[in-house]
């Protein structure tokens, strides 16, 4: 019994030994896997941190956010804004998406302007450029017309500002005639949504025309034809004559008058004023009586007696007519939120008042 429990003792002790040289032997299992997942954690770290935004700011990740739902064509969107890494967008705010608006430029005033320094004449134009909002101005032009005919592209004109003030110098017109003017602007717009048709080209009303003076004018009357008095002797035809022209010294009209007598044939006739002009002839057309002068170099100037002669002096034009900027934003002050509207109440209905008897035309009811 004694050797059995050696044996036992043995044997026992055999095993312990052999099952600790075995673990010692072995690979530790657990914790090769703590250590891969640390080295997971390590390196989910530093991805992150490859992907982290940096000094980006919110709106700008929002931005890129909405150009995946919002594009047309194609389009580039970095890996972090759209996949790869989980993300939450949060709208910070709300947009009205708003059409742009664009109201055309308005003339003011047409005014003629004559510059004693320089000896020179212009039309001074002064007036409102066009107001926009949420466009950019393309182009504006100023353009005219003279004695009712086409219009024309004048000039290019800058617009500073929205709904900014203008003055525009306009020179080297045809003296005698006539100009209206208008401006042309044309707009590009800057919101996501887009001009309706028609509405990105705006034209100003056209001004009152204005007459651009000449220099210079011939007034005739009382002109009379020579003929033949009781006698038979030539009685010669006579007109009076005014001569009107700018004094640039004293910056007015000067007017010089004076009876002409008709000379025989034209031959020896007075120069008129210094002018080099002389009297040629008086007579009868069909349109009435005209007085003809004539210089040296052969020129003529057929003048019509009794006829208004332009002024040298013209005054200018004034718009007056509303604006229509001012139009528009008193209509839009005067909108009222039904919400708060007092009108739009409901007001309890009230009995109706019973009508009077015995007033009628007849002495009775007129029902």
């Amino acid at each position: 019994m004694q050797n059995i429990d050696k044996i036992a003792i043995a044997l026992a002790g055999l095993i312990l030994v052999a099952g600790f040289s075995i673990s010692a032997l072995l690979p530790d299992s657990g914790g090769k896997l703590s250590t891969a997942i640390d080295e997971a954690n390590v390196t989910i770290e530093q991805r992150a941190a490859e992907q982290d935004l940096g000094k980006r700011t919110p709106p700008a990740v929002e931005a890129k956010v909405r150009e995946a739902f919002f594009f047309q064509g194609e389009t580039v969107l970095p890996e972090w804004s759209f996949y790869r890494r989980p993300a939450r967008l949060e709208v910070f705010r709300t947009e009205v998406i708003l059409p742009p608006s664009l109201i055309s430029a308005r003339i003011s005033t047409v005014g003629v302007v004559r510059n004693g320094d320089s000896r020179t004449t212009h039309h001074s134009i002064s007036g409102r450029h066009a107001v926009f909002e949420r466009a950019e101005i393309v182009s504006c032009t100023l353009e005219v017309t003279s004695n009712d005919g086409g219009w024309e592209k004048l000039q290019t004109v800058p617009v500073v500002s929205s709904g900014a003030q203008f003055e525009l110098v306009v020179g080297g017109l045809e003296p005698k005639s006539s100009y209206k003017y208008r401006l042309v602007t044309r707009g590009l717009s800057s919101s996501s949504v887009a001009f309706s048709n028609g509405t990105d080209l705006v034209t100003s009303d056209a001004s009152g025309a204005v007459l651009f003076p000449p220099d210079s004018v011939w007034r005739v009357s009382g002109a009379q034809i020579g003929r033949l008095d009781t006698s038979g002797n030539l009685v010669p035809g006579r007109v009076t004559m005014q001569y009107s022209f700018w004094n640039w010294e004293t910056n007015g009209t000067k007017r010089n008058t004076r009876i002409i007598t008709e000379s025989p044939d034209g031959e020896g006739a007075s120069n008129l004023f210094e002018t080099g002009f002389h009297l040629e002839r008086i007579q009868d057309t069909a349109d009435g009586r005209y007085v003809v002068l004539k210089d040296a170099a052969g020129k003529r100037v057929y003048l019509k007696n009794n006829d208004t002669p332009l002024p040298l002096d013209p005054s200018g034009w004034e718009n007056l007519d509303a604006d229509p900027a001012v139009s528009a934003a008193e209509s839009s002050d005067d909108e009222v939120d039904p919400a708060q509207d007092p009108a739009a109440e409901t007001k309890a209905d009230k009995p109706p008042k019973p009508r009077p008897t015995g007033g009628g035309l007849f002495g009775g009811d007129d029902r």
